[in-house]
């Protein structure tokens, strides 16, 4: 049987190819020629539905939590790996069964490894498989037929508030932190440069510059509103301290959401979410016209187009 280790090792090489190329399997899956026809009657809508919801539960509210609480040094190895057993097959193995085989035999392996593993093993194992997922879930939503929805529209929608682009000049270099990072967006030719919420949230700006650089694919939110993310390659556990409203965050504000998905977050314009989010930081107020322009092409890449835009992140 192999060890913990030896699986990382195996899941660490999927992600480092996840990182530039979507997985074959992921292509199969999304053209309807993975072979295992999953989906009545000869459809597979259903299929994308149903695995790409089924991927967004198992990273972000079942593999995160477990990672917590394999690092909070409040269970012991047998009660982690039962936990495991119990609450992973039920996506893995349907996820396997949708056509992402790959991702199913890793979570069967750390399973059957996690028996005997250590609590360090488990958690490290937990962290390898979490980050997979997170960049199967970065593909599966650049990919998502979401213009399907068309047919779905609310009978009247509010007008923009144009005053809203005026929330994010008011901000002044320095209030928030000292460093700063700058973010390239290609083959587009813009970038911004950002000030990192390193006095009120230190611990997780300091997860976010261990993992710099880094390049990824730049998608939209389709529920939010103006709101683009991109899942990082990053694991962080950090506390926090500053956590903002979504709907009342300023123009250029920048999030990083570590349950549902490690995922970097720009507020480029209005936004309807009445949840709390942790701030990463603010995008200057000289870049915030050309993170307008963006966001817009984000919206029609990721809707209709289908075009990749890559973002990379470094520290300056």
């Amino acid at each position: 049987m192999p060890q913990v280790q030896e699986i990382i090792a195996e899941i660490e090489a999927a992600i480092a190819e996840a990182l530039s190329f979507e997985p074959e399997e992921m292509r199969l899956v999304r053209t309807g020629k993975h072979g295992d026809n999953a989906g009545s009657f000869g459809q597979y809508f259903a299929t994308l539905d149903i695995y790409a919801g089924m991927m967004r539960d198992y990273a972000g509210y079942t593999l995160y939590p477990m990672i917590r609480m394999a690092q909070s040094g409040d269970y012991d190895a047998r009660t982690l790996a039962g936990m495991f057993a119990a609450f992973s097959p039920a996506y893995a193995t349907y996820l396997g069964y949708s056509g992402v085989r790959k991702l199913g035999d890793f979570a069967a392996a750390l399973k059957d490894a996690f028996v005997v593993a250590s609590v360090a093993d488990i958690a490290a194992g937990l962290i390898a498989l979490n980050r997979y997922v997170n960049r199967l879930n970065s593909w599966s939503h650049h990919y998502f037929p979401w213009a399907l929805g068309e047919q779905f529209r609310y009978d009247s929608v509010p007008e923009r508030d144009e005053r809203y682009y005026e929330t994010g000049n008011s901000f002044k270099k320095g209030s928030i932190g000292d460093l700063y990072i700058r973010m390239t967006w290609e083959p587009l030719g813009i970038s911004a440069v950002a000030e990192l919420a390193t006095r009120d949230n230190p611990e997780l700006c300091a997860d976010f510059l261990a993992g710099l650089p880094f390049r990824v694919t730049q998608e939209h939110a389709v529920v939010t509103g103006e709101s683009m993310y991109a899942w990082t390659p990053i694991m962080s556990t950090a506390p926090v301290n500053w956590r903002e409203m979504i709907r009342e965050a300023p123009f250029g504000r920048m999030r990083y959401s570590q349950n549902t998905g490690q995922k970097l977050i720009i507020q480029y314009g209005p936004t309807t979410e009445d949840l709390y989010a942790p701030v990463l930081g603010q995008i200057l107020p000289e870049y915030l016209p050309g993170i307008r322009s963006l966001g817009e092409k984000v919206w029609d890449a990721n809707y209709t187009t289908k075009a990749l835009i890559w973002l990379t992140v470094e520290k300056i």
